[in-house]
């Protein structure tokens, strides 16, 4: 896995490690994902405030600075989940589709590995369609299950992918924390 150029082109964009042939997330972020997975009365997470400061932490955890999270996202999150959605939909939220991304979350590094080991002899023969970066005019196509464009996205919703170094390969911002 380690000698996949796919793979390395895009590893520095993405929230994990490589070791051993594996991706994983650092033992701090898995056991804080592993919490948010268990719903509310474990994680304590059910308001937009408590989901951003859980966000906020699993940012640290992956040595991400906080202040590289828009200064606009604690009160965004709060306001959506705590003012704008009414109560009855906020709870259904913390309590059902919360723990379902982070769960999702959890097994982002195994559906990454399985979209890579397929990458090369799946849908096209002789046709590399592994995630990666690709130059400017670089022709190239890649093929991602449905539950990897949700797992990425939970990513995104959860403001997990590193921000440094985007601007040198001229990357937009993909974390959600310019919605607010």
């Amino acid at each position: 896995m380690e000698n996949r150029e796919d793979l390395k082109s895009i590893l520095p964009f993405l929230p994990f490690s490589l070791r051993s042939s594996s991706l994983f997330w650092p033992a701090p972020v898995a056991e804080a994902l592993t919490d948010l997975s268990k719903g509310p009365n474990h994680s304590k997470i059910d308001s937009g405030e408590g989901l951003f400061i859980a966000i906020s932490d699993i940012r640290n955890s992956l040595s991400f600075h906080s202040f590289s999270i828009d200064t606009s996202a604690s009160q965004g999150f709060a306001l959506f989940f705590d003012d704008l959605l009414p109560r009855n939909e906020a709870a259904k939220w913390f309590e059902e589709v919360v723990p379902q991304l982070a769960k999702l979350l959890l097994r982002l590094p195994l559906l990454l590995e399985t979209h890579y080991e397929n990458a090369d002899d799946g849908v096209l023969k002789g046709v590399k369609t592994g995630l990666r970066l690709l130059e400017s005019q670089e022709p190239g196509i890649v093929f991602l299950s449905q539950e990897l464009i949700g797992a990425l996205l939970a990513c995104a919703l959860f403001c997990l992918f590193p921000t440094s170094h985007r601007g040198a390969k001229h990357l937009p911002m993909i974390n959600f924390d310019h919605l607010f």
